[in-house]
């Protein structure tokens, strides 16, 4: 393997996107880089850990930044064919492709509320409610709410929050994983007003505040939505496992919340045109 690379792709209105569709089913506006960061989190998310294909896509996406590693991988496309006296007849032929191995996302504030602890969502829809009919995975949640206080957020601080971290099997073990937080990381750290709310975009009643010394702000801290599985894997990073958040079932998968209050550069501040 090369020494991989990593691009970064701002939020995209990601327009009629085909949920559960193939890659040569997206309609051209579809950046490569948010395809090859999907062909990722097939991998990983549908096919090993059985999670359904139209779900894997969500309301999120559009309004996320994406990071997706790549590496140089040889690929055979025609074998060697030898004659009756081992003579080559036909040489083989390969190519080398820069294929997509790992991905991570940022969602900006506004979440969804905290999780019921115990609850199980399918969907991002709790077990037990409706999904409403303005999610197709186009539009973003409309206003900033109040959320219940747990152990490690107030309930009101806004948040950003990392998450679809995924790298493909043959690569794991290369720390290609680590390699994609610490971008994340290191771009947040140096971005710190990029999603903060233009209230000559949004508006007051957007955001829903009653003046502009109200508009939410980032102040560095993040949260995971993490697989109990790599709980271990975020701590090495700082987060801190959320008690008050409890657990809860994804797609039948145990989560837990973690926080971590990250250093921000705010010399470095610049704010999202």
């Amino acid at each position: 393997m090369g020494t991989p690379f990593i691009t970064f792709l701002e939020p995209s209105k990601l327009e009629g996107y085909v949920r559960g569709g193939t890659r040569e089913a997206q309609p051209s506006n579809i950046p490569p880089s948010f395809l090859d960061a999907m062909e990722v989190r097939e991998k990983v998310f549908v096919e090993e850990q059985k999670v359904p294909l139209e779900n894997e896509f969500d309301v999120d996406d559009p309004r996320s930044c994406h990071w997706v590693i790549y590496a140089s991988v040889n690929q055979v496309e025609e074998q060697e064919i030898r004659g009756d006296k081992g003579n080559i007849i036909q040489p083989r032929k390969s190519s080398t492709r820069s294929t997509p191995i790992g991905t991570i996302r940022a969602v900006p504030f506004p979440h969804e509320p905290h999780p019921v602890k115990g609850g199980k969502y399918w969907d991002g829809v709790l077990e037990g409610e409706k999904k409403d009919a303005s999610e197709g995975g186009q539009e973003p949640p409309k206003t900033y709410v109040s959320d219940r206080p747990t152990t490690l957020h107030d309930g009101k601080e806004p948040y950003i929050k990392l998450g679809r971290l995924a790298v493909v099997p043959e690569f794991r073990g290369h720390r290609i994983a680590g390699q994609l937080v610490n971008a994340a990381l290191a771009w947040l750290r140096n971005n710190p007003t990029y999603f903060n709310p233009n209230i000559r975009e949004w508006g007051m009643e957007h955001i829903g505040i009653n003046s502009e010394r109200d508009i939410p702000s980032w102040n560095g801290l993040l949260c995971v939505h993490a697989q109990d599985q790599v709980e271990k894997f975020w701590g090495k990073y700082g987060f801190k496992t959320d008690a008050g958040m409890g657990e809860w079932e994804e797609e039948g998968i145990p989560h837990v919340g973690m926080f971590l209050r990250l250093d921000v550069n705010t010399d470095a501040a610049v704010m999202r045109q």
